[in-house]
């Protein structure tokens, strides 16, 4: 989905709205008033948009590649690739 910068006042004052964000599969950005850096984000596994249930983000465990749809896919970059060399 997206990246959101927030400051640590931002996220502190809105927590709740913070969090639901992240879990509609945001990450947040969140840079301390000593400028460390936190990044919040979803568990790619259980992340799941609640108002679009069909909008799961897959498990790369559960990922099976095309062998066929990949080297396909691959030899049409590499075409596109060397074009005119």
């Amino acid at each position: 989905m997206n990246i959101i910068n927030l400051t640590q006042e931002e996220f502190q004052e809105n927590v709740p709205f913070s969090l639901r964000l992240v879990e509609k599969g945001n990450t947040l950005k969140v840079t301390t008033v000593n400028g460390i850096v936190c990044i919040i984000s979803p568990v790619a596994s259980v992340a799941q948009d609640p108002e679009k249930p069909e909008l799961n983000i897959p498990n790369p465990d559960e990922f099976v590649p095309d062998p066929v749809g990949t080297r396909a896919f691959v030899d049409g970059a590499l075409r596109e690739m060397t074009q005119g060399l």
